[in-house]
């Protein structure tokens, strides 16, 4: 299969190129080459052919120097470029990296007891006063949930399947740094493993989200498991 890959050089985008490129044909999309996903006449003729679009390319966590602003252009209007590009294109299916931080888990912000995908959004459960962070905590967090909500729309009116992967705080082969009260890491052997699960399923998913981790106790990953045969290391 041609499959596009934006963020293309960035940890998990090289290691997942790493896994796949003999099986398949990748295409590369990254900021480095000059290849910004917010340019989307050069992103829309980079997916020509492509039948699958794995989107990493994302402001990856909160940074103080970076405003809701910034990461509304990058993590909002670069995924309505990308799904834009893919109808265009008429991509069979879109498969975007989203976050743990989906539900609120980060810094300074009040983070559920447990997680699963039903687990309630932040704005959905917590007082604005009830807050001790910064600025880029929410906006990283809010700007996934808008994020998803973008795709929704697309994949709910079958334009092309989307399949939503919440990564956790992904590590490298070797370290391990929990993140939060409750834990949360993900190995990146994981992280590869259900992208490649997420790109070779051939059943048909128009709009699934997934919550990702390592075996870790009051996250749920069962559905991953029975979907897509998820099987953590």
């Amino acid at each position: 299969m041609k499959i596009l890959i934006t963020g293309s050089s960035g940890f998990i985008g090289s290691e997942l190129i790493k896994q796949i490129s003999k099986k398949h044909d990748v295409v590369t999309y990254d900021l480095t080459n000059d290849q910004n996903i917010l340019d989307y006449e050069k992103l829309k003729k980079a997916m020509e052919g492509c039948e699958i679009v794995v989107h990493l390319a994302a402001l990856r966590k909160p940074y103080e120097d970076k405003t809701f602003e910034d990461y509304f252009n990058t993590n909002c209007r670069g995924v309505f470029n990308v799904v834009k590009a893919a109808e265009a294109n008429k991509v069979k299916k879109v498969i975007f990296t989203s976050s743990t931080s989906y539900y609120g888990a980060e810094n300074g912000i009040p983070m559920p007891k447990s997680i699963s995908e039903d687990t309630p959004i932040l704005t959905q459960r917590t007082k604005i006063d009830d807050l001790n962070c910064r600025d880029c905590d929410v906006a990283y967090s809010t700007s996934k949930v808008i994020a998803e909500q973008i795709l929704a729309n697309y994949g709910l009116r079958r334009k092309f399947q989307v399949i939503i992967l919440r990564l956790g705080p992904t590590r490298k082969k070797g370290e391990h740094r929990p993140f939060g009260n409750l834990k949360l890491h993900l190995k990146i052997e994981n992280a590869i493993q259900i992208l490649e699960k997420a790109i070779q399923l051939k059943k048909e998913l128009w709009y699934e989200t997934f919550t990702i981790t390592d075996e870790i106790p009051k996250v749920d990953i069962s559905k991953a498991k029975k979907i897509l045969e998820y099987k953590p290391e």
